[in-house]
């Protein structure tokens, strides 16, 4: 699973080894916020499909949107991870 908007790289990787992208689509409305009902759509979808989803990915702060995830966000992903039994992927490159 990648955020949609991403910085190309991910999509790019995935393509190049084979694997099939799965978007999840952040909130602008929200200024680009999570959405774990969006995610867990996106994953059920890719599941329904035969798609064997391995890991999510999340950048903090987001590459192009520039949004930083809250603390609340941030356990709502680890739970997420967790109980779908994903390799969470953290994408910091920009934190101080």
């Amino acid at each position: 699973l990648v955020p949609i908007p991403q910085y190309p790289l991910y999509s790019a990787a995935v393509a190049l080894y084979g694997g099939k992208l799965v978007g999840y689509y952040l909130d602008e409305a929200a200024g680009w916020a999570l959405s774990m009902d969006r995610m867990q759509a996106a994953l059920d979808q890719a599941r329904s499909e035969g798609v064997n989803v391995r890991a999510i990915v999340f950048i903090n702060p987001g590459n192009p949107t520039g949004q930083c995830l809250d603390l609340d966000q941030l356990q709502g992903l680890i739970r997420f991870a967790h109980q779908n039994r994903l390799v969470l992927m953290a994408d910091e490159v920009y934190q101080e």
